[in-house]
């Protein structure tokens, strides 16, 4: 032990001595305390004073000891909880009767309730009410909903499900920043422009794909139109096959000139068909001549048949050709486009791009952040070259967080029972740089078991609100497990422990007070629960409640009725 530390602990031991000694002396004043009593506790002053070079001696093994206790910290609520337990029996504590205290009579043939000398001996404090206003603090037994709370230690972590890492679509060479570490940023924003030339072939590829379609499309329309033509065309020459051999206006091309001369083929066998057939009835011609002109008219019909079949034949293949290249053409455009859109170009970019807008940048990549959220991590720098397995930036979404906590295992029924029936066990967060909590709720519950700390880990999901919690903070858990029924509560402060048993001091009447001894359950943050021992309306002392102590435990100091 240092020097500094020595005199501190000196310090320390003298001024119990001397608030010991002002105690005495106000409970002399009182009328409340023997002069013996007086004496012994000036002796054992004395002898709290002596222990100073003991202590001196011990700092040594008191530095040694640090480094074990760092090593079986894992353990310390496991054995904090068994050493409640043996310091709280579970038995009805041993407190006399109201009515028993006031018909006992002591040594002096008085009731005790009324002599200075016995009186400490039922548990009994006798102190004028302007001293226990001025020393002392009191507070109500509280009654309140019983709870087990579960009080854990974890870490701060992010929400993995509002963590993105953001890299590159493909590889280039980096010409700005526009980000930095910490930033927050909203979805679309643009982090950084990248060179990169897959994404120019990738444009290239869709203005090709672009222009295809655009042929295709206008092929199938010429088609659609040819074949209407012909349609109309086949309607007139079937009502009239006498047609003018100019140059026509409907789109049919060489398909029109055959079809006329098809027709007027056929137009000419049929008038010399006739033509024989009337010299034939005048006897004008032969029989022979009549029957060549028929074949003749016959072959003519054969051929134009032919010849419109043929012309429908062609001009439907010719329409399914443009039509099957037009759907080609879609469906090359519409993967080009996919592709840019994997580039993170939206529509409007891309239609950009078909308008040839971009001018030197055609190959420059703009990196948009996917979400909203804080810069938690940056690897980028102008003029670097970066490759798609590289993570450029981290985005975090820092208004949610986990908090990963230790559950032992004698905790874990509790926990599970009560989540099993469907509850959400709600949980306050706390850090040292804050002194208010932060509200959260347990979530998620482990499916296995540490084979080193023997714990499970159990996640809290809590707001940050205002940022103030940060990943990686180390943190105290209370997790509240409702129960049925309630219970007593008292601040701790008002529990006192004397040989292995606690107890508090009740009020009584007037300027009396009781010692209680108590049955102590869970502690809930400054309070702990009072399963025995006092009355559900008692008044206890929660500050200066060593002026009463020192009173009822004058026995240990050599006073009583001996006197």
């Amino acid at each position: 032990m240092s020097d500094k530390t020595f005199n501190g602990t000196r310090h320390a031991v003298k001024a119990v001595a001397v608030f010991a000694a002002i105690t005495l002396t106000l409970l002399w004043m009182t009328g409340t305390f023997s002069t013996r009593s007086a004496e012994a506790a000036g002796t054992k002053a004395e002898a709290a004073d002596a222990k100073v070079e003991a202590a001196g001696h011990e700092g040594a093994a008191d530095a040694g000891s640090h480094g074990e206790a760092a090593q079986t910290a894992g353990h310390a609520e496991e054995k904090a909880s068994q050493t409640q337990d043996a310091c709280c029996p579970k038995e009805a504590p041993t407190n006399l009767g109201l009515k028993e205290i006031e018909q006992k009579k002591c040594e002096h043939d008085i009731r005790q309730l009324d002599c200075d000398e016995c009186r400490y001996e039922l548990g009994v404090v006798k102190v004028e009410p302007s001293v226990t206003k001025s020393l002392t603090r009191t507070a109500k037994v509280e009654q309140a909903p019983a709870v087990t709370k579960l009080q854990l230690t974890g870490e701060v972590q992010f929400d993995q499900a509002g963590v993105v890492d953001v890299l590159p679509i493909a590889p280039g060479k980096v010409l700005a920043v526009r980000a930095r570490l910490g930033q927050q940023v909203q979805a679309g924003d643009v982090l950084a422009v990248i060179r990169s030339s897959e994404f120019g072939e990738a444009k290239a590829a869709y203005l090709e794909a672009l222009a295809t379609a655009e042929i295709a499309t206008h092929e199938q329309q010429r088609q659609a139109a040819v074949s209407a033509a012909l349609e109309r065309l086949l309607a007139v020459l079937a009502e009239n096959p006498a047609l003018p051999r100019g140059p026509g206006k409907e789109p049919l091309g060489e398909w029109r000139s055959k079809l006329v001369g098809a027709a007027a083929r056929l137009q000419q066998a049929r008038t010399v068909a006739e033509r024989e057939k009337a010299l034939v009835e005048k006897q004008a011609s032969s029989q022979a001549e009549y029957e060549t002109a028929q074949r003749e008219l016959q072959t003519a019909q054969a051929d134009y048949a032919a010849m419109v079949e043929e012309v429908q034949l062609n001009l439907n293949l010719d329409r399914l050709k443009a039509q099957n290249a037009a759907r080609q053409a879609d469906a090359r455009l519409s993967a080009a486009e996919q592709r840019l859109h994997l580039f993170g170009l939206d529509d409007e970019a891309i239609q950009a791009v078909s308008q040839r807008k971009e001018n030197g940048r055609f190959a420059d990549m703009e990196i948009r952040a996917p979400r909203a959220g804080t810069i938690t991590a940056q690897n980028i720098t102008e003029g670097a070259k970066v490759e798609t397995t590289q993570n450029l930036y981290t985005i975090a979404d820092l208004s949610n967080l986990w908090v990963w906590c230790n559950l032992y295992e004698r905790d874990l029924g509790a926990l599970h029972e009560y989540m099993a029936t469907g509850g959400t066990p709600r949980a306050l967060v706390r850090v040292r740089a804050f002194d208010e909590a932060f509200a959260g709720v347990v979530d998620l519950v482990g499916s296995t078991v540490d084979e080193t700390t023997r714990t499970i880990k159990v996640r809290v999901r809590v707001k940050n609100e205002g940022g103030r919690l940060k990943p990686g903070m180390f943190a105290g858990v209370d997790v509240e497990l409702p129960r049925d029924g309630t219970v007593s509560l008292v601040p701790r402060s008002a529990v006192l422990s004397d040989e292995g048993q606690t107890f508090a001091f009740q009020h009584w009447k007037d300027d009396l007070w009781l010692r209680r001894n108590v049955v102590l359950g869970k502690v809930q943050d400054d309070k702990v629960e009072v399963l025995a021992g006092l009355d559900a309306d008692a008044t206890v002392v929660t500050s200066g409640a060593f002026l009463l102590k020192s009173d009822v435990l004058r026995a240990k100091m050599g006073a009583g009725c001996a006197d």
